[in-house]
Order: C-alpha cells, then sequence, then structure tokens
C-alpha cells in the first residue's frame, strides 16, 4: 500500500493565520491552529462543498 501525504493549506476561520493540515484515511483534514489553538476539522464533501467544525480551546468560552 503506498501512502501520499499532501499537505492542506488553509487559513483560521478565528484568526485568519496560515495553517497546514494532512488528509486521515476517512478523508478528514485536521488542522491545530498556532496562534490561537483552535482545532478545526474540515471534511471535503463534493467538489464545492466541505464542512468545518470548530473546537475552541480548553477553558475558553464560546461568544454569541
Amino acid at each position: 500500500m503506498k501512502e501520499s501525504w499532501k499537505p492542506c493549506p488553509m487559513f483560521c476561520p478565528n484568526c485568519g493565520s496560515l495553517n497546514y493540515g494532512y488528509k486521515s484515511e476517512d478523508e478528514k483534514i485536521k488542522y491545530e491552529c498556532v496562534k490561537c489553538k483552535v482545532k478545526f476539522v474540515r471534511v471535503q464533501k463534493g467538489r464545492r462543498h466541505d464542512t468545518i467544525d470548530l473546537f475552541s480551546p480548553h477553558g475558553q468560552e464560546v461568544l454569541i
């Protein structure tokens, strides 16, 4: 089995800094922002449709 790791760049939706993640076997791309420590998971649903789940760092509250 040949594995090919390809970096996937994405700007942080929280602070705007550039981050790099790698695809897992289940087609999820996991990132962790080096600036604000937010973790986010990107799932590609189709050619033009992505879903992004944001997770705040431990100890921070979500502002609505």
